[in-house]
């Protein structure tokens, strides 16, 4: 039963949302079925680092953000870097 009334509950960031609104930890805990120490530590891993310390992989998100500006930067400065030469090509010609 406590895994039916989990997937009901939502997320963990709904629960801690709750907590944070001042609803009482003992009574969020009964209706979503999650053990008070499991809210408590998702309360602290939220004040301390927002949403992402709720996530079941916290940082894969953050990750490849980060990857993907990587990507586009060295994208970039290769388009740069061919202009350059361009621009070079087309005054030694003239």
């Amino acid at each position: 039963m406590a895994k039916h009334r989990r997937r009901m509950a939502g997320t963990k960031e709904e629960v801690v949302l709750r907590l944070l609104r001042g609803e009482d930890m003992e009574t969020v805990s009964r209706e979503s079925g999650f053990a008070l120490h499991e809210l408590k530590k998702w309360l602290d891993q939220y004040k301390c680092a927002g949403r992402e310390a709720l996530k079941s992989h916290p940082g894969i998100a953050a990750n490849l953000e980060l990857e993907q500006a990587r990507q586009l930067i060295a994208k970039q400065a290769l388009e740069l870097e061919l202009r350059k030469k361009v621009k070079a090509l087309v005054l030694c010609h003239d």
